[in-house]
Order: structure tokens, then C-alpha cells, then sequence
């Protein structure tokens, strides 16, 4: 294939929420942009539909394992009609079933796999953990290259023995959609969203999950109750153990609001984003938030320091511990006593996040990443 080439990309996921979906429409758009053919295979469930991207049905999902083996020949299906130059599996679930040696087998065309987080941290027990490691490494051999958000991603796939070439992407945000308020844009959302005018707001922005860590800073702002503040926990999800670990707060100082389908206005009526997550590859949360000049406090999970910290750029946030969530409260409260450390933060996210999240950027960092797979292939003995 010559370089430059317009490429046939098949991307695989059983993702159907959050930040994941927000990255597969980013790349899809872009590639569709860049003149490329591209397919989608996903579940009925999957929200959005991206203009030129043809999609393709796939009836899996995460907790049915015994409904894998349909998913794999519905996948080799899918791959033998679309004959794709590169086939990208996105998560855990897409990227074993695409893996399978009944799925590619007699076929040599470069997979690219991308774990979204590495899938070993969603299990408290040591054995499944270990198992899954082990599955990673099993699927490695299928595997031409990683795609990842952040450097300690890659690193740690590295180090539970995924020993595969990678690049890292980092996450791409619409940032003309996602830029800084106006003090209109913000009085206008903090009245919309009924957030008071003398009020802190504090923003955890997400599904109410493990690993979103929600249930370790709950009764940690039960205890420290800070003045002024407001914790608002926007996300899908089922808040009944959380409203029972802070009596006394929730619904006062602890507000839910539920799920969002835009997330701007928050990101434009708020003071601070909390991210208090357990396990993370950099959090489309936390990109989202800088380049809205939003200042983050953030656990320090795979991404949040390299994007908020590293660099010659002046820091965009705090990172603390994964396990002191009285930290983070902490943080929060240093940027309510010190405006002009806001502020800095916030204007130091936005350069970040437009040197870092250009929808373009990265999608030119995963055509980079697509095209030496093809030729690290087209060089192995066939």
C-alpha cells in the first residue's frame, strides 16, 4: 500500500457509554475527514451515529460470555466483508473476542488494539486480576500495536508483560464545542443549572462507579465539610450506599443531578473539577475540564499528571494519592481561598489542552500508529 493511501479501518468495540464512545466518534470523524473508509462494529446500544462511518451490528455484551463464540464468527463475518487494512479493537472484551484465533484465523491484517485502562484494576480479587493479565498476554501475539492516552498506560501494559510496539494518542476534545465561557456563557449556566452566585461548585463529572471512586469521597466530604462548597455528582447511576454514607450532607453540600447528554454547561458553571477515580488512562473528564479553563484536582491515576503537570507549561491542576480523597477535598479547597491559583490553573489547562486534544492531532497520531502497523506486517515472513 502506498503511503498516504486512503486506509479501510474497522473499529470494534462492546462499549456503549461514556468517554470511550466520545474517543471512537473523535477518531471516526476524523478519519471519515481524512478521505479513509470506515466501519464501526458495535452493539445496538451504541448512542451516536458519525456521518460516512457505516455501522455493523454485533450482538455481545460483557456479562453473557457464553453468547462470545456467536460474537467472534459475527466479527469474522463483519471482517470478511469489509476486508479492512487495519482492524482497531477498543476494551477489553472487543479486543480479546478480535483476537481469538477462530476470528482472524487465515487472515494477515494488522490489528491495533487500544485497552481504554487495563482491565486487571477492575478486580479486587488477585486471582481474576492475574487471569486477565494473563489473557492480555496471551492476545499480545495477535497484536501488531498499542494505541494508548497517556505514557503511563503504555508503560503499564509494558510491565504486565504486553510487549508490544505502542503509541501514545492522548484523547481528543471538540475544542470549539468545549472552549472557555464568556461571563455571560458562565452566569447564564450557573442560573440555568441553579448553581448560587457566592457558591463553590465542585464538579465529579461521570457514572457512578468503582472506579470512579465516588464511594471514597462521599464520606470523606461527610467528615471534612467544607464551607461554602458544593460537591455535584453528575453521572448515571444508582446513589442510595452514597446518600446513606453522608447523612447529613446529601442533598445539602452533596447534590446528584443524574445524567447529562452535554456536559459543556457544567464544565462552563463550575469552579473545580474533582476527579476522584481509582483507575483511569488519563480521563476525557479531565481534558474536557482544561480546555473549558476549569482547574483540576485529580487522584493520581495513568494520565492526570502528565497532562496537567509535566511538561515546561505552567500546571494546570493538583494530583494526589489514589487513596487520600480528604486530599482532594483539600485541593478544592485551596483553590476556593486562592482565586488567583485558580485562575492560573484554569488558563494554564487551555494552552495544555489545545497543544494536547486537537481532534486533528491525534487523529494524525493514529494514522502514524495505522500505518506502521501495515508495514511492520507487510515485513514479517508470511
Amino acid at each position: 500500500m502506498s503511503a498516504g493511501a486512503p486506509l479501510t479501518v474497522l473499529h470494534v468495540s462492546e462499549v456503549t457509554w461514556g468517554g470511550v464512545v466520545t474517543l471512537v466518534d473523535h477518531f471516526t470523524t476524523e478519519q471519515v475527514r481524512a478521505g479513509h473508509r470506515v466501519h464501526l462494529l458495535t452493539p445496538d446500544a451504541y448512542p451516536t451515529e458519525v456521518p460516512g462511518v457505516a455501522r455493523h451490528r454485533w450482538q455481545v455484551r460483557r456479562n453473557r460470555p457464553n453468547g462470545y463464540p456467536a460474537a467472534v464468527r459475527e466479527l469474522r463475518r463483519v471482517v470478511d466483508e469489509v476486508r479492512p487494512d487495519v482492524l482497531h479493537l477498543h476494551s477489553f472484551v472487543a479486543g480479546q473476542l478480535g483476537r481469538w484465533p477462530r476470528a482472524l484465523r487465515g487472515l494477515d491484517i494488522p490489528v491495533v488494539y487500544q485497552a481504554h485502562a487495563w482491565s486487571d484494576r477492575l478486580f479486587s480479587r488477585a486471582a481474576a486480576a492475574a487471569a486477565v493479565r494473563l489473557a492480555e498476554r496471551a492476545a499480545a501475539r495477535r497484536t501488531d500495536r498499542l494505541v494508548t492516552n497517556c505514557q503511563a498506560e503504555l508503560d503499564r501494559g509494558h510491565e504486565i508483560g504486553v510487549r508490544v510496539p505502542g503509541d501514545v494518542l492522548s484523547v481528543a476534545v471538540d475544542l470549539d464545542h468545549l472552549r472557555p465561557p464568556t461571563d455571560e456563557d458562565r452566569r447564564k449556566a450557573r442560573a440555568s443549572l441553579g448553581i448560587g452566585d457566592d457558591e463553590f461548585a465542585a464538579l465529579v463529572l461521570g457514572r457512578i462507579a468503582f472506579q470512579k471512586g465516588q464511594d471514597l469521597l462521599v464520606p470523606a466530604w461527610e467528615t471534612r465539610r467544607p464551607d461554602g462548597m458544593v460537591l455535584y455528582l453528575v453521572g448515571p447511576g444508582e446513589v442510595a450506599d452514597l446518600a446513606a454514607a453522608a447523612p447529613t450532607t446529601w442533598g445539602r453540600s452533596i447534590r446528584f443531578m443524574g445524567g447529562t447528554d452535554d456536559v459543556r454547561p457544567w464544565l462552563w458553571a463550575v469552579d473545580a473539577l474533582v476527579l476522584s477515580s481509582r483507575y483511569e488512562t488519563v480521563a476525557l473528564v479531565v481534558a474536557e475540564a482544561m480546555a473549558c479553563r476549569v482547574p483540576v484536582v485529580a487522584t493520581d491515576v495513568d494520565g492526570p499528571a502528565e497532562v496537567l503537570l509535566e511538561g515546561e507549561e505552567p500546571p494546570a491542576g493538583t494530583v494526589v494519592p489514589v487513596d487520600r480523597p480528604d486530599l482532594l477535598i483539600e485541593a478544592a479547597v485551596r483553590l476556593q481561598q486562592d482565586p488567583q491559583l485558580a485562575q492560573a490553573h484554569g488558563t494554564a489547562g487551555v494552552r495544555r489542552a489545545q497543544t494536547r486534544f486537537a481532534p486533528g492531532l491525534v487523529a494524525q497520531r493514529l494514522e502514524t500508529a495505522y500505518r506502521t502497523a501495515i508495514a511492520d506486517r507487510e515485513r514479517k515472513p508470511r
